[in-house]
């Protein structure tokens, strides 16, 4: 099976790359070798190129990252790779407040090991381990266990109806209802509403862009699946951190259910996905804007920002998501609009059917502001609304582990 990988530009017809499954996996340097795949591992990888199964099946994939444990235990001495409960830690966000994260290595403790770090927001209803799992299984696919570091930040919640997460002492605790602008929209805290979700992303970035502690960090990804893909497109427009960390950074989306449009207008399909290339759209004014006046408000469109999200012009969110590098993650069987988080308000519809197409769209859409073709979007083979098939795919390797200089 072939995986097709499209490009997201004003040239999208001419930059589609097909390539073959079998293939290095990517964030390798050259000349590094992978760490050994354990006896389960071997066998099973040989009956997923056996007539017996598809090329790299989901499910031969799910049975032998259950084996990673011991693998990565051994791989990873000295981090904390085999129970997620034991990895937790408060990054301060201000004064004693801050949120809890799952992490592979203490952010408080010097390495000189550490040259990749991946932060990986967690989805609506789901909890930071689960992602602090699936990533570091992918440091592990993709031979870069000993050199990354993995940060999983959990945005508990907890109204006493909905959400009813534990909190911690001095942890924030972060809206679930989404009408009440909840974390994935940067949303405020609950308990102390001058610290927002973006907030608390910044505390993440500045403790692991600490050059005291990690003195040759070369690379940072922060990546987030459903809501953690919608927390990640609109940080990655209005955070003013990123030139300042010193540190290359890029973002990753994965399955997003809506994007933040930067002018009043929405995509309309003109070509559907076929052996002649990806889908294609056109622009236009929204023609239902009188039908939807929410169409264009925050986090669907710039208006009625408030808070940290208010902090940049229009003219400058347009030029952060010009120059900052994107590569939205879509699984190819994620056309179902029944699962959960899927917003299906005339807002969210207005950017497409379902999340693929408004993930094919946006990109599109935001490649229009970056001459330098900084977006990109990768069709994921064999993958749906899912988190972990997401992260450990073949196709998600080169956005999490991009190349970095020697």
């Amino acid at each position: 099976m072939r995986d097709i990988k499209l490009v997201a530009s004003n040239r999208w017809p001419s930059d589609v790359v097909c390539s073959s499954r079998a293939k290095t996996p990517a964030g390798r340097q050259p000349g590094e070798t992978r760490q050994p795949w354990p006896p389960l591992m071997e066998y099973l990888l040989s009956l997923a190129g056996s007539p017996m199964f598809p090329t790299r099946p989901f499910l031969i994939r799910s049975i032998w990252l259950s084996s990673l444990g011991l693998s990565v235990a051994r791989a990873a001495a000295g981090q904390c790779v085999t129970k997620p409960s034991s990895c937790r830690e408060l990054i301060t966000v201000r004064r004693h407040e801050g949120i809890v994260v799952y992490a592979n290595r203490p952010l408080t403790a010097p390495s000189d090991t550490v040259t990749r770090a991946i932060v990986v927001l967690h989805g609506a209803g789901s909890s930071g381990r689960f992602e602090f799992r699936s990533v570091l299984a992918s440091t592990f696919l993709s031979g870069n266990v000993a050199n990354t570091l993995v940060v999983a930040p959990h945005f508990a919640s907890n109204d006493g109806a909905a959400c009813k997460d534990s909190i911690a002492v001095n942890e924030l605790n972060w809206n679930c209802d989404v009408a009440a602008g909840d974390w994935r929209m940067g949303g405020r805290a609950r308990n102390d509403s001058t610290l927002s979700s973006f907030d608390a992303v910044d505390a993440i970035l500045l403790a692991i862009a600490n050059r005291t502690l990690f003195p040759n960090l070369s690379s940072i990804v922060v990546a987030g699946h459903s809501a953690g893909g919608q927390l990640v497109t609109l940080y990655q427009a209005v955070n003013q951190i990123d030139e300042k960390l010193g540190v290359p950074t890029s973002y990753v989306v994965a399955n997003a259910s809506a994007y933040a449009y930067l002018d009043a207008r929405r995509p309309t399909p003109v070509r559907s996905a076929s052996s002649d290339g990806p889908p294609r759209f056109e622009f236009n004014p929204f023609v239902n804007a009188s039908g939807c006046p929410n169409y264009a408000r925050w986090p669907f469109g710039l208006d009625d920002r408030t808070g940290y999200a208010a902090r940049l012009s229009a003219s400058q969110l347009k030029e952060n998501v010009a120059r900052r590098p994107v590569t939205y993650l879509l699984g190819d069987a994620d056309t179902v609009t029944a699962s959960g988080g899927f917003f299906g308000s005339c807002a969210a519809m207005a950017q497409g059917g379902n999340r693929q197409a408004r993930g094919m769209a946006f990109a599109q859409y935001a490649s229009e502001f970056s001459p330098e073709h900084r977006h990109k979007v990768i069709i994921v083979d064999g993958c749906g609304h899912d988190a972990r098939c997401i992260f450990t795919s073949d196709d998600a390797l080169p956005a999490l582990f991009p190349k970095v200089p020697r």
